[in-house]
């Protein structure tokens, strides 16, 4: 037995590495990358959330969150505020343009999922899902 075919990290690098990487070619067009659209996902999901929080529950360092940031307001797919509470954070709101890319995009993610993991039967994908949130949740 090979040793890289026993090792969960490998393994799922190389399965992330693959859905990335077929994603990546599918946002060209919007000049984002996977990371920007999972920001771009959890704002729209948590509208008014400031850069931190953003942060914190991507675990994205602070100073990438606030490239991103930067890049996608740019792009005009978002909007800070003053969050009026702390002057010194911002509010993230998605835009329309933001919410239109999301839209696009979903049906593409999910069809490369799907296609990547077309080995497994409904039931295992399911499985495999859960068990990934368990241990991310754990994390």
């Amino acid at each position: 037995m090979h040793k890289w075919n026993q090792s969960y990290g490998f393994l799922l690098g190389k399965i992330l590495q693959q859905m990335e990487n077929k994603f990546a070619e599918g946002l060209i067009p919007f000049n984002i990358n996977a990371r920007q659209y999972g920001v771009l996902l959890f704002i729209q999901e948590n509208p008014y959330s400031s850069q931190k929080d953003i942060s914190d529950n991507l675990q994205i360092d602070r100073t990438t969150m606030v490239s991103h940031i930067d890049h996608l307001e740019t792009l005009g797919f978002v909007e800070r505020a003053k969050n009026p509470n702390d002057r010194r954070s911002y509010s993230l709101m998605i835009t329309e343009k933001g919410n239109d890319v999301l839209d696009s995009r979903w049906e593409f993610l999910n069809n490369i999922e799907l296609g990547v993991l077309a080995p497994l039967n409904h039931n295992e994908k399911q499985l495999l899902k859960d068990l990934l949130v368990k241990v991310w949740k754990s994390l």
